[in-house]
C-alpha cells in the first residue's frame, strides 16, 4: 500500500508547529531521523502521526508543570 509521503514544511503547518521544532526533536532523538528526497526530509503518514502524538505528549506535560506551579 502507497503512503502519501509530506515534506517537513507539509508535516508542520499540519501539526500547528514550526519546522525547526520538528528538526530539534529529530536531533535530540526523541523522534527518529526523517528520511530524505532529493535533500528534503519526508514523512509519511505514520510518521506524521507519531509527531502529532510526540507533541500532545509533550503539551500535556508543559500544561501539568504549569498548574502545579
Amino acid at each position: 500500500m502507497f503512503k502519501a509521503m509530506v515534506t517537513s514544511g507539509e508535516a508542520a503547518r499540519e501539526l500547528g508547529v514550526s519546522v525547526a521544532l520538528i528538526q530539534k526533536l529529530e536531533r535530540l532523538g526523541v523522534t527518529p531521523p526523517a528520511r530524505r528526497l532529493n535533500r528534503f526530509r519526508v514523512y509519511d503518514e505514520t510518521e506524521v502521526e507519531q509527531l502529532r502524538k510526540i507533541l500532545a505528549d509533550r503539551r500535556a506535560r508543559r500544561t501539568d508543570a504549569a498548574e502545579a506551579a
